[in-house]
């Protein structure tokens, strides 16, 4: 088998990535703390069996997921689990891998950025779900380092939360398109809020890499 010119690669990236079933199965196996099974991605996405099974063939020919076998102790063929491939920035052929899937989701959404925002709510929505229930700068400032952000809580007017978030690891993207990934973020601390009566309010590039996050109570 020919190994892939990083072009080449980049464009397998952006293909597997082009259809949204495939990010909504890879936004699943990232946020997973574990392999997933068929059955747990098809109740996750409504979607059939079937058609999990090429999305995965797809994204796995792009070098995004990978499974492997369980280790069934009763009869018949153990299932398949399966998991997003590990992207550490800083970490050569694993840093290109990052951020070409990042590259690729910013390009998906750049079409139609206003769903930036959405997909941001829905991303916070799990995560705020997922945790115990804590005061809003809490729920935003737990998470951050998950997200790849240093978080400092700074002194603030009253009413308002300030935390201040450093190093964020899109800062390239998100100079090019931050109509798309600012719009990411600011959904994400919706969605990490929602019901909480707090508006967020997102400050970008404050700094060179530095952003601000203004929780205010309504």
């Amino acid at each position: 088998m020919t190994e892939m010119t990083d072009g080449e690669a980049t464009e397998s990236v952006h293909r597997a990535l082009a259809v949204p079933s495939r990010r909504r199965l890879m936004s699943l196996l990232r946020e997973a703390d574990g392999l997933l099974a068929m059955d747990e991605l098809t109740a996750a996405t409504g979607l059939s069996a079937a058609t999990v099974r090429h999305h995965l063939a797809a994204l796995a020919e792009a070098g995004l997921v990978r499974a492997e076998r369980s280790a069934g102790t009763g009869r018949g063929r153990p299932k398949l689990l399966y998991a997003a491939v590990p992207a550490v920035p800083g970490g050569g052929d694993e840093d290109r891998a990052y951020r070409d899937l990042a590259g690729a989701l910013v390009d998906a959404l750049a079409a139609d950025a206003p769903s930036a925002r959405d997909a941001g709510r829905t991303w916070g929505g799990r995560l705020a779900r997922a945790a115990p229930p804590a005061p809003a700068g809490r729920r935003v400032d737990a998470p951050a380092p998950r997200l790849g952000f240093d978080p400092e809580t700074v002194p603030a007017p009253a009413g308002t939360d300030r935390i201040l978030l450093h190093g964020c690891p899109y800062r390239e993207l998100a100079r090019k398109t931050p109509e798309v990934v600012c719009a990411l973020h600011q959904g994400l601390l919706d969605g990490l809020l929602e019901g909480d009566g707090t508006r967020a309010e997102l400050h970008p590039f404050l700094a060179p890499d530095l952003c601000r996050a203004d929780l205010v109570a309504r």
